[in-house]
C-alpha cells in the first residue's frame, strides 16, 4: 500500500514502491487564466474555452455533460488495463492533491466551490480520462467507444491554457512506465500538430509542467533565442524586406528547413540569389486555438520571457499579407493548408498576429541578412530583370533559343567573311602555279 505523505504549501513527496520522487514545482509556471487583453480580441475568444471537455476546475461547472459520463467508465478502464485498483490509484491521487491544487492560480470564487474531496476527485478523473484516451487513440481506437468527430474536438481541448492538469498528477498514474509513456505521447502530440515525429525521450518529466509546456518545449529552441543580436543593418527593429512574394521577386527564395521548431530558420546566398529556410506546418482547423494558448501561455507572469511561439507568429505575419504568399510558401512545402483557401490561411496569421510583441533576439541574425541582401541594389536589381524576364521555362528556352540563333548567325558570318578573304590568295596561288 501507499505510504502516507506530508503536503504542505512548498511541496510535497511523492512514494511509489519504496522510492521517494521529491516534487517541487516552485519554479514551475502556475495554471492560470488567459490573460484579458487576450480575451478581449473577439475574434479570438472562442479559441480559449474548451468545446467537448472541461480538465480542471477552471471551466468544471460548464455543461458538458457529452464527456462527463465518459470519464468514470475510462477511469476504470484505465485502472484496469495498468492492473491496479481503483482506489489505489484514487489514493495516489489523493496524496499529491494539495500540491496539484497549489499548481492552478485560483480566484476566490473557484476556491469557495471546490473543497478537497471535489478537488481530488476532479483530478483523479481527469488525470485517467487523458491517459485512457491518450493510451486508446495510439493503440487502439475501438476501445475509445468514442465518434472521430467527438475525439478531434477531446484533442483541441487538451491544448487549452485553462484546461491544464498539473503534470505531477499524470505521473502518480503511469505506475513508474515513464519510458513507455514518452513514446505513446510523442505518437499522440504528433497527430495533434500534424507534424512529423517527435521523441519525448529527453524529455525530463520531472521539469514538465503540463502538456502545453511539453509542446512549447518541442518547438521552441530557446537556446536560439538567447542568441545575441546582429545588428549591422542599422534598424532595431524595423526591415524593409516585405512579403514572401514580394521577397521572390527580389531573387530571395524561400525553402523548407529541415528541423521543424518555430526557431529552425536560416538564411544564406548564393551568388544573386538568396534562401530563407523556415520550418514546416501544417495549418488546420485547430491550428489557431493552438498558437493562440500556446501564446497565452507564454503571456503568464511566471512563465520565462522567451516569447518564442509569439516571435515565430510575428514573422509569419511579415511574410504572408495575401493569399499570393500563402500559394508561395504552400508551393515551396512549407505550408500545408488543410484549413480551405490561400485567404483563410492569410487571414488566420494577420489575425492572430494583431497586438503580439516578439523577442527582439529572435531571428535577429536572419532578418539583418535578409535586410542587407535586400538593401544591395545591384543584387535587386538583376534579380527582378530576371524574375520579371524569365518568369516561365518558355521564356528562358526562347531566350537560350535566340543566344543560341546569334551564336550561329555569328559563326556563319564569320565564315563567310573568312571565305571572301582567302578567295583572292588561292586564285593567285593557282596563277603561280600555272
Amino acid at each position: 500500500m501507499k505510504k502516507d505523505v506530508d503536503i504542505d504549501q512548498r511541496g510535497c513527496t511523492s512514494q511509489s514502491g519504496d522510492t521517494e520522487i521529491p516534487i517541487d514545482t516552485e519554479t514551475k509556471p502556475k495554471i492560470q487564466r488567459v490573460p484579458r487583453m487576450l480575451r478581449g480580441v473577439e475574434a479570438n475568444q472562442n479559441c480559449y474555452d474548451p468545446l467537448v471537455v472541461s480538465i480542471g476546475p477552471f471551466h468544471h461547472s460548464k455543461e458538458l455533460e457529452i464527456t462527463e459520463e465518459h470519464k468514470c467508465t475510462m477511469a476504470r478502464q484505465y485502472a484496469e488495463n495498468e492492473g491496479q485498483s481503483y482506489d489505489l490509484l484514487y489514493n495516489k491521487v489523493k496524496a499529491i492533491a494539495g500540491h496539484a491544487r497549489n499548481c492552478f492560480s485560483l480566484d476566490s470564487s473557484t476556491e469557495a466551490v471546490l473543497d478537497e474531496e471535489k478537488f481530488t476527485k476532479m483530478m483523479f478523473l481527469d488525470g485517467c480520462f487523458i491517459l485512457q484516451f491518450i493510451r486508446c487513440i495510439v493503440n487502439n481506437y475501438k476501445d475509445l467507444n468514442m465518434k472521430h468527430c467527438l475525439a478531434a474536438f477531446v484533442k483541441r481541448d487538451l491544448l487549452l491554457l485553462e484546461n491544464q492538469l498539473p503534470f505531477l498528477v499524470l505521473r502518480e498514474l503511469m505506475s513508474s512506465k515513464e519510458d513507455e509513456w514518452k513514446e505513446t505521447f510523442s505518437t499522440f502530440f504528433t497527430g495533434i500538430r500534424v507534424l512529423p515525429y517527435y521523441s519525448l525521450r529527453e524529455i525530463d518529466f520531472d521539469q514538465c509542467a503540463h502538456f502545453l509546456d511539453i509542446i512549447h518545449t518541442l518547438l521552441i529552441d530557446k537556446v536560439a533565442l538567447s542568441a545575441p543580436q546582429d545588428n549591422k543593418s542599422g534598424s532595431d527593429d524595423w526591415f524593409s524586406y516585405r512579403s514572401a512574394k514580394e521577397l521572390k521577386a527580389a531573387g530571395i527564395h524561400c525553402r523548407p528547413s529541415q528541423g521543424h521548431q518555430f526557431t529552425n530558420v536560416q538564411f544564406s546566398t548564393f551568388l544573386l540569389i538568396g534562401f530563407l529556410k523556415l520550418p514546416p506546418i501544417v495549418v488546420d482547423d485547430s491550428t489557431k486555438s493552438m498558437l493562440l494558448n500556446m501564446v497565452a501561455y507564454e503571456a503568464c507572469p511566471d512563465v520565462p520571457d522567451d516569447l518564442g511561439v509569439s516571435s515565430y507568429i510575428c514573422f509569419m505575419d511579415s511574410l504572408i499579407d495575401h493569399a499570393e504568399d500563402v500559394k508561395e510558401l504552400r508551393s515551396k512545402g512549407i505550408l500545408f493548408n488543410c484549413l480551405g483557401s490561400d485567404q483563410q490561411v492569410a487571414d488566420l496569421f494577420n489575425q492572430i498576429a494583431d497586438n503580439l510583441v516578439a523577442n527582439p533576439s529572435a531571428y535577429a541574425k536572419v532578418k539583418n541578412k535578409l535586410e542587407r541582401h535586400y538593401k544591395n541594389k545591384i543584387k535587386i536589381w538583376l534579380a527582378e530583370w530576371l524574375h520579371t524576364h524569365f518568369t516561365s521555362p518558355w521564356t528562358v528556352l526562347a531566350f537560350v533559343g535566340a543566344i543560341f540563333a546569334l551564336v550561329l548567325s555569328v559563326i556563319q558570318t564569320y565564315e563567310s567573311v573568312y571565305a571572301i578573304e582567302t578567295a583572292p590568295c588561292q586564285c593567285a596561288a593557282a596563277n603561280n602555279t600555272i
